[in-house]
C-alpha cells in the first residue's frame, strides 16, 4: 500500500482541503502528543532497547491487528509533517517511536527498523523507520538502505 497517494490524505505536493480540517486537527494533535512523549524516551533510549521496544510492542497487540487503511495513512501523513513544525528536535527515530507508540494504542503492531546507507564519497548515512505489516508507515522511501536492525525480513527492497 502506497500510503503517500492514499485516497484518505492530500496527494503528495497538495495542500489539505478545508474538508480535511476535522480529522487532521484531531490527529495533529495526537501526533503532537506523541512526538513530545517520543522525544522524552528517546532522551533515555539505549540502541539495544529498540529490539525490546519492538517486543514490548508486538505483545501489548493482542492479535496481530492492522489499523484500517484510513488511520494508517493519515498517521503516516501527519507525523513527519508536524515534526518539521516543532522547536525541538523530530528527527526519523523520533517519528517511528512516535508511530509505533500510536499503533500500540490501536493493538496494532509496528516494527522499529534500522538501516544503514552505502557510503558515497566517504559519509555515512543511518535511518530509521517504522513498518507495519510492510507498510512503511515513517521514514519515506527506506530504498537505498540496508537494514541492520530488523526483525522482519524482506524490508528495505
Amino acid at each position: 500500500m502506497n500510503l503517500a497517494q492514499s485516497p484518505y490524505v492530500p496527494a503528495n505536493g497538495e495542500l489539505p482541503h478545508w474538508r480535511d480540517l476535522p480529522w487532521l486537527t484531531m490527529f495533529a494533535m495526537r501526533a503532537c502528543l506523541e512526538l513530545i512523549r517520543a522525544r522524552l524516551v528517546f532522551a533515555k533510549l539505549e540502541a539495544k532497547a529498540i529490539l525490546e521496544r519492538n517486543q514490548q510492542a508486538r505483545a501489548k497487540a493482542w492479535t496481530y491487528n492492522q489499523p484500517n487503511e484510513q488511520s494508517l495513512a493519515r498517521i503516516a501523513y501527519v507525523i513527519p509533517r508536524l515534526s518539521t513544525r516543532l522547536p525541538w528536535r523530530s528527527d526519523c527515530m523520533i517519528q517511528a517511536i512516535a508511530a509505533q507508540n500510536w499503533l500500540s494504542s490501536l493493538r496494532a503492531y509496528g516494527e522499529i527498523q534500522i538501516g544503514v546507507e552505502n557510503p558515497k564519497d566517504g559519509e555515512f548515512g543511518a535511518h530509521a523507520w517504522l513498518i507495519c505489516d510492510e507498510t512503511i508507515v515513517t521514514g519515506g522511501d527506506i530504498a537505498r538502505y540496508n537494514p541492520i536492525l530488523a526483525e522482519s525480513q524482506g524490508t528495505g527492497d
